[in-house]
């Protein structure tokens, strides 16, 4: 199972500016070698960010220089110049006495982006719901349940992926250029707290019914339900995010 930008939907969410920093990143055994001709730097920085994304590194682990040099085969300043770059993005952090770790966001952070989510979600959805085909619909509902599938499984991460991958087809579906460029950089932000929250008693179902709500708006071509019942969910689920955040802030103060 694998989604990109999910499902057969034309759209690429990472339109790049120089048309030349795909990633590109062999695996060897138990290493990672940088190929070449591609800038050194960009694959680094794609291959780290990827990794602080989707959770494998995790928050406060420190990103060491020289191993990851040895490990992508390739000096230390295109990895220095790397973790620059996701420092300038706020997903890493320069500690005192030198180090870069994978930076943790705080409470208020995660609040505050899971509030502008909710508007331009709801945006994306009244979009979409204006320019929804049948095939979409299909589409989406296929997702929906291969992801309720996945949680009834317990398979936690592929649950995370078809998520995203409903919410990103629906950005598609719009056609909004800033959503586009916007939305992938906003989930990136939150992927992992958002992923930790659906291991919450009850979250799984419910998330799902909720992308059901949305489904049928958007079948029904009504671009205001679309939108309100998105932006009910993502309310919902910042509810859901908040509480696991409070949750583990109250176990690590005892």
């Amino acid at each position: 199972m694998a989604y990109s930008c999910f499902r057969g939907v034309k759209c690429d969410l990472r339109r790049s500016n120089d048309g030349a920093s795909r990633q590109k990143v062999k695996r060897t055994g138990s290493h990672n070698v940088i190929t070449r001709p591609e800038n050194i730097t960009d694959q680094v920085y794609r291959a780290l960010r990827q990794r602080i994304v989707q959770g494998e590194i995790a928050e406060g682990e420190r990103m060491v220089e020289a191993a990851l040099a040895e490990e992508f085969n390739v000096s230390k300043t295109p990895v220095r110049e790397a973790l620059s770059r996701l420092a300038s993005e706020r997903l890493a952090e320069r500690i005192p006495g030198g180090g870069v770790i994978a930076r943790a966001m705080s409470y208020e952070e995660v609040a505050d982006y899971l509030e502008v989510r909710e508007v331009l979600e709801g945006l994306g959805a009244e979009k979409a719901a204006v320019r929804a085909a049948q095939s979409d619909i299909a589409k989406l509902e296929s997702i929906i349940d291969e992801s309720e599938a996945a949680g009834a499984n317990g398979d936690l991460n592929s649950y995370s992926v078809l998520d995203s991958a409903f919410h990103t087809t629906i950005i598609c579906m719009g056609d909004n250029i800033a959503l586009k460029e916007i939305m992938p950089l906003l989930h990136d932000k939150i992927r992992v707290v958002m992923k930790a929250s659906v291991a919450l008693p009850g979250r799984f179902p419910k998330s799902v019914e909720e992308h059901r709500s949305v489904l049928r708006a958007l079948a029904e071509g009504d671009p205001r339900e679309a939108g309100a019942q998105m932006r009910k969910h993502i309310m919902s689920t910042r509810a859901a995010v908040m509480e696991r955040l409070t949750s583990q802030n109250s176990k690590q103060e005892q």
